[in-house]
């Protein structure tokens, strides 16, 4: 019976999704298009989406091991991402002071991974971090403690930083147990954060693999024009698709080692996506996905 139940998660799309995004209703009001500025810093290519909202895409090679967003509105600055060491901030900023005066008010963490106590502590002081209340626990579970002003939300949070709206969603589990997908309906801009990375395997290592597949199904279904990725330039909804099909690819592939009864150790051994060797992080990360898809599924649909 829970073989019926997985296939039809991976094979098919949750209306559950439906009426979450039901909720996030488009603001009809025009924006204008942006001006690109030049910044001097080292982490990001900035690529502007509106007139008030920016992407920040990770360079290659750089200390950002993630994209991340900022929304200029007529009070204040919101900023967006994860994964932020103590240089990444500082380039982040530098980005947004290349381009207003205003101050950043708001940094909006959209997860963290526990055991990684050089990210997301180094924020500026006086500086007010948005979060899930479960990445709040993933923080404060940390030997590292927080200085920082935190403030954590349990379902569901609009911002109004003047002339924009920043609407925070907390999608529970998937890339971690308390993702946020930002969105930004004047501009009908999604940020997914790793919920979503474009030409690329992804991380999976704190993943919850049914979940994950229901969180992308709800980014698909907003039908933003724009999505920003945890990995990869700025998307629409055909690679939201594209990623949701490679990923029910490796979890039909993990079921099926786990069908046959084979042990990790033996799935670790013959496993293998061939369709897949181009995309990004196959060789350093397919192995590392392996072991948490096989235990996750294992725990929730086994016996």
């Amino acid at each position: 019976m829970w073989r019926i139940f997985l296939i039809i998660v991976i094979i098919t799309y949750s209306t559950t999704t439906v009426a979450l995004s039901a909720r996030l209703i488009k603001d009809e009001a025009p924006v204008e298009p942006a001006v690109a500025v030049v910044s001097v810093q080292e982490s990001f290519l900035i690529e502007p989406l509106a007139a008030s909202v920016f992407a920040a895409i990770a360079k290659n090679g750089s200390q950002a091991t993630t994209n991340a967003l900022f929304v200029i509105g007529r009070d204040y600055v919101v900023a967006v991402g994860a994964h932020m060491s103590k240089q990444v901030i500082d380039d982040l900023y530098k980005a947004i002071a290349a381009r207003t005066s205003k101050p950043v008010r708001y940094f909006i963490l959209t997860h963290h991974h526990t055991g990684y106590t050089y990210v997301d502590f180094d924020f500026p002081p006086g500086q007010d971090i948005l979060m899930s209340w479960q990445t709040w626990k993933n923080l404060d579970s940390e030997i590292r403690k927080t200085e920082h002003s935190t403030l954590f939300f349990n379902e569901g949070l609009t911002l109004k930083p003047g002339g924009v709206s920043v609407v925070l969603t907390n999608v529970g589990k998937g890339h971690t147990n308390g993702d946020i997908i930002v969105f930004i309906p004047e501009a009908d801009v999604v940020f997914a954060s790793d919920l979503l990375y474009v030409n690329s395997v992804g991380y999976m290592g704190s993943g919850y693999m049914t979940d994950w597949l229901l969180a992308l199904d709800f980014l698909e279904q907003m039908g933003a024009k724009q999505i920003v990725p945890g990995y990869g330039p700025v998307s629409g909804p055909e690679e939201v698709y594209e990623f949701g099909q490679c990923f029910r690819e490796f979890l039909t592939a993990v079921l099926q080692h786990i069908e046959r009864g084979d042990t990790l150790q033996q799935t670790l051994t013959s496993f293998d996506l061939p369709g897949y060797h181009d995309m990004d992080g196959y060789d350093q990360l397919i192995k590392l996905n392996l072991k948490r898809a096989y235990n996750d599924l294992s725990n929730n649909f086994g016996g």
